[in-house]
């Protein structure tokens, strides 16, 4: 059985939040909406400074993967 492929969707600098990405680039809604469909999976890398569409993360030097929450 194979393993799920990680990408930068599981990562913790990747913000795909529509209003964060909104926010971060507000000229935005000039094409549209960062709700639409058309933004596909793509989001903000935070490490990179990039906005891209998720990748492998073998590929990435910057994946991390997100922090475990702490069980008490």
């Amino acid at each position: 059985m194979s393993r799920p492929t990680l990408t930068c969707r599981s990562c913790r600098h990747f913000v795909d939040d529509p209003a964060l990405i909104e926010a971060e680039f507000p000229y935005i809604t000039t094409f549209g909406s960062a709700y639409s469909s058309a933004r596909g999976e793509a989001g903000i890398c935070s490490a990179l400074e990039k906005f891209l569409d998720p990748m492998d993360a073998h590929y990435c030097p910057s994946f991390s993967p997100p922090e475990q929450a702490e069980e008490g």
